[in-house]
Formats: C-alpha cells, sequence, structure tokens
C-alpha cells in the first residue's frame, strides 16, 4: 500500500483567453470545370442537395462553344499521346538494333578468339607429329617432358633443366 498524507490544497488560477482577431467571411467559389463525380447519378441526392446537370435543355451559344472547346482539348491530347507512342517506339527500334548489333560484335569477337585457339590447338599437334617423326624427336620430347616433370632432380643423364 502507498502510504499517503493529507495535503493542503491547491487552487489553480483561471488562465486569460487570447484575444482572437475575427476572420473574414470567405465568398464561396465555383469550380472552373466539373468534376467527374458530378456526373454520378444519385449522389447529390444521397448528400441531400438538389441534382444539377450541367446541360440545359436548349443548347445556347456558350454550350456550343464549350464542346468545341472540349473536343479540341481531347483531340489535341490524343495527338500528344500518339507523339509519345511514336517517340517511345522510335526509342525502342533505336535499342534493339544497337542491341542486335552489340550481339553481333560479341558473336563476332567470339568466333576469332575461337578461330585462335584452333590454330593454335593445330600447330602445336603439327610440332608434335613433326618431333616423333624425325629422329631427333625422341630427344626433343624427352627436353619438352623436362619441363613437365616433378621439381626433383632428372635422373636422366645429358638433360638440363636450364634452357
Amino acid at each position: 500500500m502507498i502510504p499517503t498524507s493529507p495535503t493542503s490544497p491547491v487552487s489553480w488560477t483561471a488562465a486569460a483567453a487570447p484575444a482572437v482577431a475575427a476572420v473574414p467571411a470567405v465568398m464561396a467559389v465555383a469550380p472552373a470545370a466539373a468534376a467527374a463525380r458530378d456526373a454520378q447519378a444519385g449522389l447529390e441526392q444521397r448528400r441531400g442537395q438538389p441534382r444539377v446537370t450541367g446541360r440545359s435543355d436548349a443548347p445556347g451559344p456558350a454550350a456550343g462553344e464549350e464542346r468545341a472547346a472540349a473536343r479540341n482539348e481531347h483531340a489535341a491530347l490524343a495527338q500528344a499521346r500518339a507523339e509519345r507512342a511514336e517517340e517511345q517506339a522510335r526509342r525502342d527500334r533505336e535499342f534493339q538494333e544497337a542491341r542486335r548489333e552489340s550481339v553481333e560484335h560479341l558473336r563476332q569477337s567470339l568466333r576469332k578468339a575461337w578461330d585462335a585457339s584452333a590454330a593454335v590447338v593445330e600447330q602445336a599437334l603439327a610440332q608434335e607429329k613433326e618431333a616423333a617423326a624425325s629422329p631427333t624427336g625422341a630427344q626433343t620430347a624427352r627436353a619438352l617432358d623436362a619441363y613437365g616433370a616433378p621439381a626433383t632432380p632428372d635422373k636422366t643423364p645429358g638433360l638440363s633443366r636450364r634452357v
């Protein structure tokens, strides 16, 4: 249990409320263009507001001008989208062409390395055949074997490890 002792009463003084300047009323501002949700059926009725449509029964000159402006804007947007799509397609074609060129360059480099390797192997095989066919071929073969022998001293007389 926590020991409690009677304490003296505490009194709090009320702080003075700060002075607040009056805020002027804001005028209602009409939207410049209708929002997409304005065309949804029953939205205004759910909020208890009367349904207002953007069309009037008799289209006036202002409505026709608005429609023409909307069509022009839509056409401009469609043209801009088509230009962007065409530009993207051009970039894709350039990328694919550069990739094909790069792959072909790598293929040619690999072919050259393969051919060079094959030429080295063919030369080595030709030298080996010549060495085996010549009378001094056995001596040459033993001299070549000296390089592949272990690091122990060679028992064969006449062969030197140094060349």
